[in-house]
């Protein structure tokens, strides 16, 4: 959203109100992270940006980068020369600390060494100026916060420390880690969060408790650590982390555009301070190195990665920026670079038939295909065997010593690892195609095939760094657990987590928010959340939403909740249609073109958003929907809320008569289906015309689109505002006191009554017979103490009935039929 809003929750409101008076952040650190926020903040945000960095030549760097981009963002027409000089300029460069005193936010993105950290700490704490600032995160990928903190020799700016992460590329990634310490007051780890989740838009790890890289980070270090021992050619560069590519990505490739220098200063680290317990710790500590001699080989030379002179890495790349590919391969053995091949089919057979599998059953890099190749006696699966499989115990270890849950590490894995499947939902994918017992006796197998890892293998607690603490997998067999996620009953996709401790399944959601009500306001808040995907609908968006609507209407059947907001994170606040992809028939290919899913397949999605946004016009909850811009599927949502408030967005649009590039209102009602040859699959027609509208204004929304200032005219949107925050509080306002003395019985009456008039037309019969009933307590309960506050206005009255009773209960039941089976 670029700003922050407490959604009310009122212990945030002195953490917002500082987030809010932000006008300037310092970046400690030029390099390709730094850039990466740059971006990240320029575009979101109007703040003042300086960077510090010691070396002259990466502030360069960075200034030459970000005009770059700038330069970019003006031919690609989404800004003007005139803005891309205004954007620029709130960046500034040096070398010198001083300018500390007047910032607010201090971001640490320099290195991974204690000694330098400690030297800029100092540096820090010399210059800020204690009341002007709100926290300071330091990024680092293998240190505690705990370890850093103690850097600090003044306690206040102990308190003011958080450990804040993000991932590569920055502004192209969704997820942030935020870490406490024992440090750390709560009001620094709150606004830390809403920072990284409201002005950064992230997907955000909430970490309380200290861990060495957070969550992703270990993993992925673990991933490239683990088979970097086994690298004597060239081609086992290729080959042996191939495994990972087909969940994610090869880590060395990775690492070459994220630079060298985080993963060998965090795996000199990670050898050092890991606990005993850790079970990759020995990958960090292998004949008294931390690494290979052949990695410290290639940054001694210089070879760290894509953003050197020479683009060379882990591999040999050439292109331009964005666009290089790999050419060749750092071969150790000759320290000089090869061709490579891709992994050779006869020795990897097991690839190409997972490939083959997902071909016929139309999925992407499938848990299924996984399994498949895990079990296989070929190349490819002792590659699994030997490499993926401590990771899965690893990421297991991280819930069961209480670091995370079981969502976080699966939304960790998938959104800021770009793993197609989170690491959990292929650990239940294992558990449910072997079996719990299966496969424990498929990790122990390996634990035999790898005689000389043996300790990565333990399940039982008897051996290495886990001895006396047997694995989650023997938890979940003694406690009849078959899965650590629950998944959704139309899609089958994740939408709740195990809890350790209660053994239920509890809500965790990767694409949306959800803000339970506070005890007086009523309002649920359900903020789309994936703003980097343009917030669109999906497989897992409406399995989370139907899910979510579950929720509400059990604190519905409480009396605790009665009106929902929604809105989205992002930019204008952006909510997009149909993901296309969803329409596709397996992994899209330029080349080969559209292939088509079938009918069935095709209509089932239309079927399930329909159920589930017919539903939400009809239960008894009044719906707000607070948006920006709005596009197919995303405009045909709010057409189905009581309510409509729109953000007056202003961009950059080429104007075809002009012949040329403006900044202008931008339509924030946009139904482009006829352009695309498809047609508007969430009713988006006829709900326009149950709204009111005629041929005229509904061709104008399809042909042309329609702007805020517009809608409002029409009479399609309620509240329009420039301002997001200030559409927030107007829109959430407005929910609370629509639900506020709402009465179950009357605002349900109010719905059939809607829907009957629109599909029946006049009936006073009915109208004549209803206000009989409405007035006899029998059959509404809820008229004693609501006609009560008209006859005694101004009297001291009895608080209104709000829990449903009779007929006015059962939504929950109507809500679990909407689909067949429950929550697997």
């Amino acid at each position: 959203m670029g700003t922050c809003f407490s959604f009310g929750n009122r212990l945030l409101k002195n953490q917002i109100t500082r987030l809010q008076e932000v006008k300037k952040i310092a970046l400690i650190g030029a390099g390709t992270m730094g850039i990466g926020i740059a971006i990240d903040l320029l575009n979101k945000t109007s703040y003042e940006l300086i960077f510090i960095d010691i070396s002259n030549q990466a502030l360069a760097r960075a200034k030459r980068e970000l005009g770059r981009y700038a330069e970019a963002q003006v031919s690609g027409g989404r800004m003007l020369k005139d803005q891309a000089k205004s954007y620029l300029e709130r960046v500034s460069f040096t070398e010198q600390y001083a300018v500390l005193k007047d910032v607010q936010i201090v971001w640490e993105i320099a290195t991974e060494r204690l000694e330098i950290k400690k030297k800029i700490f100092a540096e820090i704490e010399k210059n800020c100026t204690p009341e002007h600032l709100v926290f300071i995160y330091s990024n680092t990928s293998s240190h505690t916060t705990g370890e850093l903190a103690v850097l600090f020799k003044d306690s206040f700016f102990r308190e003011k420390f958080l450990t804040g992460h993000g991932y590569f590329p920055f502004h192209l990634n969704r997820l942030f880690d935020v870490m406490k310490g024992k440090y750390a007051s709560e009001e620094t780890f709150l606004a830390g969060v809403i920072f990284a989740e409201q002005i950064l838009e992230k997907k955000t790890m909430a970490l309380r408790r200290d861990h060495h890289g957070y969550i992703a980070d270990p993993i992925f270090q673990g991933m490239a650590a683990i088979v970097s021992w086994d690298v004597k050619t060239g081609q086992d560069l290729v080959d042996l982390p191939s495994v990972f590519a087909l969940m994610s990505a090869n880590p060395f490739q990775v690492l070459d555009r994220t630079g060298h220098m985080p993963y060998t200063e965090s795996g000199r680290h990670l050898g050092r301070a890991l606990p005993g317990e850790d079970r990759l710790r020995s990958i960090y500590n292998q004949n008294g190195l931390h690494y290979p001699d052949w990695i410290e080989a290639l940054s001694t030379a210089g070879r760290i990665g894509i953003n050197v002179e020479q683009q060379e890495g882990f591999f040999k790349w050439e292109g331009r920026p964005g666009r290089e590919k790999p050419v060749g391969v750092y071969d150790p053995k000759s320290a000089a670079y090869v061709p490579f091949t891709q992994p050779d089919v006869k020795a990897f057979w097991s690839y190409e038939q997972a490939r083959a599998l997902d071909h016929r059953e139309a999925a992407i890099k499938s848990p299924a295909g996984l399994a498949l190749i895990a079990q296989a006696n070929d190349r490819g699966g002792q590659c699994f065997r030997r490499y993926v499989l401590p990771i899965l115990l690893y990421a297991m270890d991280l819930i069961q010593d209480g670091y995370a849950t079981a969502g976080e590490v699966n939304s960790a894995t998938k959104v800021g690892l770009r793993f197609k499947y989170g690491l959990i939902e292929i650990i239940d994918a294992f558990t449910a195609h072997f079996g719990l017992e299966g496969f424990i006796s498929l990790i122990k197998k390996a634990g035999l095939e790898n005689a000389d890892r043996a300790e990565l293998y333990d399940t039982d607690g008897l051996i290495g760094p886990r001895k006396g603490r047997p694995c989650l997998l023997q938890t979940m067999q003694r406690k009849g657990w078959s899965s650590l996620l629950g998944y959704g009953r139309i899609y089958g996709t994740p939408v709740s987590q195990r809890d350790l401790k209660t053994g239920k399944l509890v809500p965790y959601y990767n694409d949306l928010r959800y803000v339970y009500p506070g005890r007086k306001d009523r309002v649920v808040s359900i903020i789309f959340d994936n703003p980097l995907k343009g917030n669109v609908w999906n497989r897992y968006t409406l399995d989370q939403l139907d899910h979510a609507l579950g929720i509400t209407l059990e604190l519905y059947e409480k009396g605790l909740a009665g009106s929902i907001l929604f809105t989205a994170a992002g930019t204008h606040m952006r909510m997009l249609g149909a993901d296309a992809r969803q329409f596709n028939k397996g992994w899209f290919d330029p080349r080969t073109g559209y292939r088509f899913l079938g009918e069935e397949q095709a209509a089932y999605f239309t079927k399930a958003g329909m159920r589930i946004f017919r539903f939400l016009q009809e239960c008894p909850l009044w719906t707000l929907g607070v948006f920006g811009e709005k596009w197919g599927g995303g405009a045909e949502f709010v057409y189905f809320l009581n309510q409509r408030f729109d953000l007056e967005v202003h961009g950059c649009e080429f104007d075809t008569l002009r012949r040329e590039t403006v900044y202008r209102e931008k339509s924030v009602y946009n139904q482009p289906e006829i352009d695309y040859a498809i047609l508007a699959g969430f009713g988006g027609v006829q709900e326009l015309r149950r709204l009111g509208f005629g041929d005229s204004i509904i061709d104008e929304i399809f042909m042309q689109g329609m702007t805020a200032a517009r809608a409002y005219q029409t009479g399609l949107s309620n509240f329009i505002h420039r301002e997001e925050a200030v559409l927030l509080a107007k829109g959430y306002e407005t929910a609370r006191l629509n639900s506020k003395y709402a009465a179950p019985y009357s605002l349900e009456l109010y719905n059939t009554q809607k829907k009957s008039a629109f599909e029946e037309g006049i009936n006073d019969e009915e109208l004549i017979r209803r206000t009989g009933e409405t007035f006899n307590p029998a059959k509404n309960p809820y008229v004693a103490t609501g006609l009560l506050r008209l006859l005694n206005m101004g009297g001291k009255n009895p608080p209104p009935l709000l829990v449903p009773e009779k007929d006015q209960s059962g939504w929950s039941d109507r809500y679990r039929r909407l689909f067949s089976g429950t929550e697997k």
